[in-house]
């Protein structure tokens, strides 16, 4: 079993939502030895501290002797280990996160983030990894990891199995497609309804526009994970092989909400997921990592998420434009006159950046994110008359830094839009991405290329056609042709 991490995971009969947890593995080198269980995942880049759910952490040696553990910090262990020695760790797990990133443990489910409650040896990342999760026989398992046999589902190394969820319960919906060389599903938890055929069809219309918009897709397969709730709840995680979207409840109409997290999430398997800042690369799952480009992350897989459903025609244009006004009000309306940059933004996400700020703070990375991502895509298609755009940066960016496995600087973001751009973009920068001045009017003088302008009303804004139609750079823009 050396250089293979095992664990065994068991919902408690006794107490609801407990987990009783092993993790056992060989000791490499003699001396102090660390355990750590992560303090934040990737996706939600907040300090979540998930070891406020373990109540006691033992460990025993292969003879069952209680080996001494001390505590390090909120989420880290310390033993005196000797080389090759076999140990193994056992506690029990509160899981009762009821959304995406989150684990739960009833008699009728059990979802896991294996993040939220795995410890691992640091440095041993990347060894192998197995996992025994104890369900009843009759239940059926949604997951990318590796089935091996009954019950134990393998990975490759720690990192990607904590970047795998698993979904088990006695009833699960389960659909596949094929699309290119990448096997699809969409699968979950939840009422038959939900996955009708309207539903899978834009599934497989927006796979297929942006595996083909992109021209290389990282993974061999991809599942959209479902779980639809009772009550009223919308959440979404990324992951490389799958996203994870949780929303309810099944009475009310899921699908445009469905949609948009789908494309948006899918997105991620390039902008985060490959294409990754130098600071995540690898992930650090014990530390806070602060990195000024959350926003390229986030914002440019807001605008292209939103834009994708329309350029693969799941949207009809006035959808679309209503989708882009309700970003643009969240923006303008809300945080149009806020004091940090996108870069203070970026970074602050770690303090205040998922819940409420002090008035007039913080920007959302993800809505100026996106108005950015907007104002970089009409800038290059008006200069190059729509030969080139958005896409040609994201190619790049893949090509050097997603499939070379490198991470990229902000400094590297700039470059690569300049050579697409084929100028320098300075004072876009200095205003848009590193400053904080009202975007309005230079917003205005890229929409009047499309033949759109916003507009104060009574009403709040308004995102209006100038001469009452869409010109021909709107159809352009609008209609994605890949050329």
């Amino acid at each position: 079993m050396k250089n293979i991490s095992f664990y065994r995971v068991t919902p408690c009969e006794r107490e609801e939502y407990f987990l009783n947890i092993i993790f056992r593995f060989q000791v490499a080198s003699s001396g102090l030895c660390l355990l750590q269980l992560p303090i934040w995942r990737p996706g939600r880049y907040q300090a979540q501290h998930f070891s406020k759910n373990i109540p006691q952490v033992r460990a025993f040696n292969q003879a069952g002797e209680g080996i001494p553990l001390h505590k390090k910090g909120t989420s880290a262990w310390v033993f005196l280990g000797k080389q090759d020695q076999v140990v193994e760790v056992r506690y029990a797990y509160y899981a009762n996160q009821a959304d995406a990133g989150g684990s739960i443990s009833t008699s009728k489910m059990l979802y896991l983030n294996f993040i939220n409650c795995l410890m691992y040896v640091p440095g041993e990342e990347d060894n192998a990894c197995e996992v025994q999760v104890d369900i009843p026989q009759d239940w059926e398992v949604c997951t990318s990891l590796i089935s091996r046999q009954q019950g134990v589902w393998s990975a490759s190394s720690y990192r990607e199995l904590v970047d795998s969820p698993w979904i088990g319960s006695l009833e699960l919906n389960k659909y596949s497609w094929k699309q290119g060389d990448c096997q699809f599903w969409a699968e979950g938890i939840g009422s038959p309804n939900v996955f009708q055929g309207k539903l899978l069809e834009a599934y497989r219309k927006i796979s297929a526009y942006q595996l083909a918009w992109m021209g290389h897709f990282p993974v061999k397969e991809y599942r959209f994970l479902h779980w639809i709730k009772e009550e009223a709840f919308y959440h979404g995680v990324e992951h490389r092989n799958s996203t994870m979207m949780v929303l309810g409840p099944p009475d009310r109409d899921l699908y445009d909400d469905l949609i948009g997290l789908a494309s948006h999430e899918l997105f991620h398997v390039w902008n985060i997921a490959t294409i990754r800042p130098k600071e995540l690369f690898p992930y650090n799952y014990a530390e806070e990592v602060y990195f000024p480009t959350a926003w390229f992350v986030e914002g440019v897989t807001t605008y292209l998420g939103d834009w994708f459903l329309v350029a693969s025609g799941v949207y009809q244009t006035e959808e679309y434009l209503a989708s882009l006004l309700g970003n643009l009000k969240l923006h303008f309306e809300r945080d149009g006159a806020s004091q940090q940059s996108l870069i203070e933004s970026s970074i602050d996400l770690w303090l205040d950046g998922y819940g409420k700020a002090i008035p007039g703070k913080r920007v959302s990375i993800y809505y100026k994110g996106a108005i950015v991502a907007l104002g970089l895509d009409l800038l290059i298609r008006k200069k190059f008359a729509h030969r080139k755009s958005i896409r040609e940066v994201m190619i790049q960016m893949n090509e050097n830094f997603g499939r070379k496995e490198l991470g990229y600087t902000l400094s590297d973001v700039y470059r690569i839009v300049e050579e697409v751009y084929e100028g320098s973009l300075t004072d876009f920068w200095r205003i848009w991405v590193e400053g904080n001045e009202p975007l309005e009017e230079p917003l205005n003088e890229l929409f009047e290329f499309v033949g759109l302008k916003m507009e104060k009303s009574e009403r709040g804004l308004l995102l209006n056609q100038l001469n009452g139609e869409l010109n021909l750079d709107c159809q352009n823009w609008l209609q994605g042709i890949i050329k």
